[in-house]
């Protein structure tokens, strides 16, 4: 299907300004065509709806644009992110820090490793926490 910038960004729920943004970075590739007469396909809707997906799950546009373009560097993400992405906040070179959301009030940042080795003091801070919201 075939739509003009307004009905992508509609579609993507994004705006106009972000697609040119995007294109700009090279996430997304450029209309067919150009001026008025430029369309964008499902194709850039796609891409717009997976660097969404992937901005939800915190990563930066520069490790999207990775993991868009080196193949080889898709399987290194999807390896090393957490079960549950919805605490993941940042991703560097070597690292993944994770968010722990406490009670909506507060929230712990530390890096996987030491999220796993410390599971035990995150999960009795969030327990008192919330213990102390309670009274």
């Amino acid at each position: 299907m075939e739509y003009k910038i307004s009905e992508l960004a509609q579609k993507a729920g994004v705006t106009k300004r972000t697609i040119h943004y995007y294109i700009a970075k090279g996430l997304l590739m450029p209309p067919n065509g150009s001026g008025v007469n430029s369309s964008y396909d499902d194709s850039h809707l796609e891409r717009i709806l997976l660097i969404k997906k992937l901005q939800a799950q915190y990563l930066p546009l520069s490790k999207i644009r990775e993991y868009i373009f080196e193949g080889k560097n898709a399987d290194k993400f999807e390896n090393k992110l957490p079960q549950n992405t919805n605490n993941l906040y940042s991703v560097s070179e070597s690292n993944i820090y994770i968010r722990e959301n406490i009670a909506n009030v507060f929230e712990i940042h530390c890096s996987q490793e030491n999220a796993q080795k410390y599971q035990y003091i995150i999960e009795n801070v969030k327990k008192y926490v919330e213990k102390m919201l309670e009274d």
